[in-house]
């Protein structure tokens, strides 16, 4: 399997997920190892290509709206 990892040190600051947790801290990170089906991969790298964000950025926010929405619903 041929793929490309998509990163930028500076994503973390930049999205749209950590301007809205100002006010929690996010100056601590976590790496975090995850393992995928190809086609998940495959669907989350053209989903990357095709918005212009990296695959954390992506992940982040996805992420981001389900603690989010279960903060909410809890």
């Amino acid at each position: 399997m041929s793929m490309t990892a998509i990163a930028s040190t500076a994503a973390a600051i930049h999205d749209d997920v950590a301007r809205n947790l100002s006010s929690r801290r996010h100056d601590e990170v976590v790496e975090i190892n995850l393992l995928l089906p190809s086609h998940w991969a495959d669907e989350l790298f053209a989903l990357s290509s095709q918005r212009q964000q990296s695959v954390g950025q992506l992940l982040r926010s996805m992420i981001g709206q389900a603690l989010d929405s279960g903060a909410a619903a809890g």
